[in-house]
């Protein structure tokens, strides 16, 4: 789905995501990495419920996430649960001055 901000005019691209009863794969430490030997019968990872997920791109500068989002994905490699609604993030700071 593209949008339009009404704010700028820039596109906006949301993407829904939804697998059938799967939230999310993890696998074990280290087969991910390429070189990674594994042998028959061993447990690479396992499927976990959930939800589905969107995904939204935004023209470079349209919009800010908020802290909280980047450090969980950042420095903690994390997911981090949201409702609909949710503050996320915020668009591109008023221009001062008529600028």
């Amino acid at each position: 789905m593209l949008l339009t901000r009404v704010q700028t005019g820039s596109l906006v691209a949301i993407v829904a995501v939804g697998a059938m009863l799967v939230g999310s794969i993890k696998y074990q430490n280290g087969v991910e990495k390429s070189g990674a030997r594994v042998t028959r019968g061993q447990c690479l990872g396992a499927f976990y419920y959930g939800g589905s997920t969107v995904i939204v791109l935004f023209p470079k500068g349209e919009a800010a996430l908020d802290a909280d989002l980047v450090k969980n994905s950042i420095e903690q490699e994390a997911e981090t649960y949201v409702k609909v609604g949710w503050r996320v993030g915020r668009g591109p700071a008023k221009q001062q001055n008529g600028h």
